[in-house]
């Protein structure tokens, strides 16, 4: 077999390992609250047929999608993770369009990396937007590389297209795709001015991007023109919301919070991040410079901003992967050609390096784990991937109340919690049709199943042939499920 041949196996193979890695068991680990939360939006879409923009869920790309998902294939854990980890493989396989950027050895080496990435493997797993987000935003780098290469070429117009449905499906994912459209429009300005490119040909292509763009943020946002209304409140909505957020702390952190994750977990990535951008802006390498820009403008904004959760870490890791993965590719040929304690150093640095990558990413994607793996270092807490994640213990709830079901399909069931903190239990009994939901323990029910947090079970005066079972629904929050038992 020649070298041309070898090469798209090499990464055909890489591809198919990231697929693996993303569809084993994708069902299995217990719904997270944010997964309850979209899961059962997305069911009740597609049940209701009625869509409403609310920024505290984001936009609805992941919503619409989800739910045809579900139309097509059924609503289960498995199909509601469906796209996220097609998105996942997706990541990777784009990388082969950056293969003249990155170099081929080290396009290999960054599709593997995020194949292998414990950040980028776990959200690929995950119900959440962010995935999404950060395959839109290799789309929209893709679509600009493409763009200035085929810049007096027809051709151009294609990577406009492209550039503008990543762009548009960004802001319908999620708000923080502002942030990341700040920090490309700031760059792309400051390349178009020091390089004097403002003239006809560019405002045509920026017409088409901006009517293509919008084009697609109108149709989506007004649930595809049926609330037109919608339209004008959507972007203040977004940013009030968040601004608002931001200033009440609402899930504050130390802005130091995103380094502890990039080193206890990324540590491969970061490393050679570190190392290859100072060495690429040595040798003056544009594209990355854009990416150390780009990383590093990231980890200030969301170190900044205080709504501190580990899946931003995503959004800083991508144009990190890209630096050192081209970085290594450039690297581990030469070794052999460096002074023996000099190779000696960067062997040891990459093989430990690479092994607490690998052992990361299988205890946190493959082990059940749902206790947060924050730690505490002197005082100052080390943050984790993992993160209010349900237990276990629910699974075993919604069997016992399957059963109940099974036997009686006229019970009734109330969910009860101070600000309807009972997610994921809405996912599991969504099919339900006797479930109701307060976000307030009642002082009397008459259900036959209640469920309510274990701080409140005196609050509520309940028959005295109910019986009790307690359960933890995520590590710290106990529950309590009272049934009704006349025996």
């Amino acid at each position: 077999m020649n070298q041309k041949n070898r090469y798209p196996i090499l990464f055909i193979a890489i591809v198919l390992l990231a697929s693996a890695l993303r569809f084993y068991a994708l069902g299995d680990r217990v719904f997270h609250h944010d997964e309850g939360v979209h899961g059962y939006l997305s069911y009740r879409l597609l049940k209701d047929g009625a869509y409403h923009y609310d920024p505290t869920y984001h936009g609805p790309f992941l919503y619409y999608t989800t739910a045809a998902i579900f139309k097509l294939f059924g609503d289960s854990n498995f199909t509601a993770r469906l796209l996220p980890a097609v998105a996942g493989v997706l990541l990777v396989a784009l990388i082969y369009a950056l293969r003249d950027q990155l170099g081929e050895t080290g396009a290999l080496l960054t599709a593997a990396m995020i194949a292998i990435s414990p950040s980028f493997l776990y959200y690929s797993r995950f119900l959440r937007n962010d995935t999404y987000i950060a395959l839109f935003s290799l789309v929209f780098v893709i679509s600009a590389v493409k763009y200035i290469k085929y810049r007096s070429d027809w051709r151009r117009l294609i990577y406009v297209c492209t550039g503008a449905v990543a762009g548009a499906l960004a802001i319908c994912t999620k708000e923080n795709a502002y942030i990341i459209a700040g920090i490309f429009l700031l760059f792309v300005l400051g390349y178009l001015i020091a390089r004097k490119e403002m003239d006809i040909s560019t405002a045509i292509d920026a017409s088409l991007f901006a009517l293509i763009f919008f084009t697609i943020f109108a149709l989506v946002y007004t649930n595809f023109l049926t609330n037109p209304s919608a339209l004008a409140s959507v972007v203040p909505d977004a940013i009030n919301h968040w601004v608002e957020m931001h200033r009440i702390k609402r899930i504050g952190g130390h802005w130091s919070f995103y380094l502890p994750i990039l080193v206890r977990y990324e540590l491969l990535i970061t490393l050679f991040a570190l190392i290859g951008g100072i060495h690429y802006l040595k040798k003056r390498n544009m594209f990355m410079i854009f990416l150390l820009y780009w990383g590093l403008s990231s980890l200030i904004a969301y170190s900044y901003l205080q709504e501190k959760v580990p899946w931003l870490v995503l959004h800083i890791l991508l144009p990190f992967v890209l630096i050192a993965g081209a970085y290594l590719g450039e690297l581990l040929p030469s070794l052999s050609q460096r002074p023996k304690n000099v190779e000696a150093v960067m062997v040891l640095a990459i093989v430990l390096s690479a092994g607490l990558f690998i052992q990361q990413s299988i205890f946190i994607n493959y082990c059940e784990n749902t206790a947060s793996d924050e730690i505490t270092v002197h005082g100052i807490p080390v943050h984790g991937l993992i993160y209010v994640q349900t237990t276990s213990e629910v699974l075993d709830v919604v069997d016992f109340v399957d059963q109940r079901i099974h036997d009686d399909p006229n019970a009734s069931i109330l969910v009860a919690a101070p600000e309807n903190d009972y997610w994921p239990l809405p996912w599991y009994m969504r099919n339900y049709k006797g479930c109701g939901y307060l976000n307030k323990v009642p002082e009397h029910s008459d259900a036959d199943i209640v469920i309510i947090p274990e701080s409140e079970r005196h609050n509520i005066t309940l028959d005295w042939r109910y019986s009790k079972r307690e359960f933890t629904l995520r590590p710290g929050y106990e529950m309590v499920m009272y049934y009704y038992n006349p025996e």
